[in-house]
């Protein structure tokens, strides 16, 4: 069980963030982040990419230039040798603790190309390969109505300025991995201690080959780190928060 010791975001809290798609520009530097779980998730991460690499992993060809400019970036950033692997998505990906998603745009919407997931939140990258923004969305009712709105975003992201927004779950399972098929529900056993899942996730443009690159940053908390207060506004969007 990899938790955290605190929540460092909490969409809920503010009446912007709360509701989607709630994206708000970030400093280009602060893109990534370190959690307090880092050297836990990191081993965690090394564990799945080497032992279920085609469950988490998955690269259609034409992303493999944009694979190559995010690895570059990761490892000029953050001061990583690179060793020009055959996957660069998995060489960029093996740095840091966030799972990436690469889309590219085609005459109508944004592709997912290839995608590192090795903390899915019940959906699964085989399953999503190759489909559009749209698409994907459309098994998640709350995001089925807002993917027009997504892709107007993603179209007007800036290479300079990168776009920040968070989720928020609710989990009986507080494991990081969980890759589950279109139409499986997460099981929710009302007698368990609950878990906060937060997603931190982050846009960016690359400058070369223009793709955006969706970095998701996972964190989890029990449900008794939040305060009354906390709960009770996180409640208000997640009923399930509530004890019968």
């Amino acid at each position: 069980m990899i938790l955290n010791s605190h929540l460092p975001i909490k969409a809920w809290l503010d009446p912007q963030t709360a509701r989607l798609p709630g994206v708000r520009p970030i400093a280009i530097q602060d893109w990534l982040v370190r959690s307090d779980t880092h050297e836990q998730q990191m081993t965690y991460r090394h564990e799945l990419m080497n032992t279920r690499r085609d469950v988490v992993f998955q690269a259609l060809a034409p992303a493999k230039e944009a694979c190559c400019e995010l690895r570059d970036i990761i490892c000029e950033e953050g001061g990583f040798a690179v060793i020009g692997s055959e996957d660069p998505l998995i060489e960029a990906a093996s740095h840091v603790q966030e799972d990436f998603c690469i889309l590219q745009r085609t005459d109508e919407s944004h592709i997912l190309t290839a995608a590192l997931m090795c903390f899915p939140s019940s959906w699964d990258v085989r399953q999503k390969i190759g489909r559009s923004i749209d698409s994907i969305h459309s098994p998640v009712p709350e995001f089925a109505n807002v993917s027009r709105t997504v892709e107007r975003m993603l179209s007007a992201i800036r290479v300079e300025q990168p776009l920040g927004r968070a989720n928020f779950l609710i989990y009986t399972d507080p494991e990081l991995h969980q890759p589950r098929g279109e139409g499986v529900a997460k099981p929710i056993d009302p007698s368990a201690p609950r878990f906060i899942r937060v997603e931190r996730q982050t846009f960016r443009r690359l400058p070369k080959t223009l793709a955006i690159v969706f970095a998701i940053h996972t964190y989890i908390i029990p449900e008794k780190l939040l305060s009354a207060a906390e709960k009770a506004a996180l409640a208000s969007f997640k009923p399930e928060l509530r004890r019968t």
